[in-house]
């Protein structure tokens, strides 16, 4: 998952969140170190022209630090090459992301923008980044990722509470919840069903019935029918261009366990196989010829979701986008022949965009703000 670091969890929960996905540990010692210290710098850099909206270009959702309210939203113009920090902001004075940006979906040229810290939902307008309203959700509930299926229906993970929550997305409100497994997180749609990860917040609730299983939700009735096991720490859920379903499982850091990324049958709500992928794999996409690219601990990682094996386990080495950093995000432009690599550095200062094209060559680099965890693609 995309956990932050906070005093206020119990003892329990900070030394879960350390395991809970490859580069969370590290990001929680020097946050906590630096909030202990008190000493967090605003970051450094340029500010840039505004534009009047947003042109062809990459959107990068950039956390920021727990706790803090510094989530922000940077804009990399592909018709000039300038960058836009603050662009959210920018567009919308006086009014700030939130605090935690955990995910950004896009539907009908809307971008909702889940605040995993202040427990809401923005609403923005994709071509200007306009706001145009905000879904509070009460009771703490740590909101992880939506879906949007219509104007009229939404859900969104609650990581703490173990739910699904059901939202209308043109009035704006919530509208029922549907409960599942440990620390739910990432989503996909097929055949009519939710399919969502209950990843047991890594080791800490890994012991817990339905830790590692998949929710299916039959959107039909709006009911959980039946939980999948799949792999441990499951997190990211993708439905590829075939059709099924495809789960990452990050795994352990404090033993050994099965990882890589399970193959879901959305008919047959059956699992049918499974990718190994060692190291930690995260965030993956799917391309529609045949290959997949998954981020680890060192590489980013080439394999055929066809074939269902990895054909290249250092398609891009970590030390080709930073020696020292953390590769963090990851996004597939298929029209342009391009894999975009966020790189969080030490979570603590600025990151980057690191673009390269589909034979592992680098093109070209853009700075972008505190723990970039997600890019989009516009238009």
């Amino acid at each position: 998952m995309r956990g932050k670091r906070t005093a206020f969890f119990p003892d329990r929960y900070l030394q879960g969140l350390m395991r809970l996905s490859r580069y969370k540990m590290l990001a929680v010692l020097l946050i906590g170190l630096l909030a202990a210290q008190g000493c967090i710098r605003d970051p450094a850099g340029v500010e840039y022209n505004t534009p009047v909206s947003a042109g062809t270009g990459i959107y990068v959702l950039n956390e920021g630090l727990f706790g803090r309210d510094n989530s922000s939203l940077t804009f990399y113009d592909r018709r000039t090459g300038e960058v836009v920090h603050g662009f959210f902001q920018k567009m919308n004075p006086g009014l700030r992301l939130g605090d935690t940006a955990n995910s950004m979906t896009v539907y009908g040229g809307k971008a909702f923008i889940v605040m995993n810290g202040s427990n809401t939902i923005e609403i923005m307008d994709l071509q200007t980044a306009r706001s145009l309203g905000r879904i509070r959700l009460d009771g703490n509930p740590s909101p992880r990722e939506a879906v949007i299926l219509s104007d009229t229906l939404g859900y969104v993970t609650a990581l703490y509470s173990d739910e699904v929550i059901r939202f209308h997305p043109a009035k704006m409100a919530v509208t029922g919840r549907v409960k599942v497994g440990p620390a739910p997180e990432g989503m996909a749609v097929a055949h009519n069903y939710l399919f969502v990860a209950n990843s047991g917040l890594g080791d800490i609730r890994a012991s817990e019935a339905g830790a590692g299983t998949v929710s299916v939700i039959d959107l039909l009735s709006g009911r959980e029918r039946l939980r999948l096991p799949v792999l441990p720490n499951c997190t990211r859920v993708v439905r590829g261009p075939d059709g099924l379903v495809y789960v990452a499982g990050t795994g352990s850091y404090t033993k050994t366990v099965p990882t890589g990324i399970a193959v879901i049958d959305p008919v047959r709500l059956a699992v049918i196989d499974t990718i190994r992928i060692e190291d930690h794999p995260g965030d993956f996409v799917l391309a529609r010829n045949g290959f997949g690219f998954v981020l680890t601990d060192s590489a980013v990682v080439q394999f055929n979701w066809q074939n269902r094996m990895v054909t290249d386990a250092r398609f891009i080495p970590r030390n080709r986008v930073d020696a020292r950093g953390w590769l963090y995000a990851l996004a597939l432009d298929e029209a342009r022949g391009e894999l975009l690599v966020a790189n969080a550095r030490n979570f603590t200062t600025n990151g980057e965009v690191v673009v390269f094209d589909l034979n592992g060559d680098m093109k070209f680099r853009f700075e972008t703000r505190l723990n970039p965890g997600t890019i989009v693609l516009f238009p």
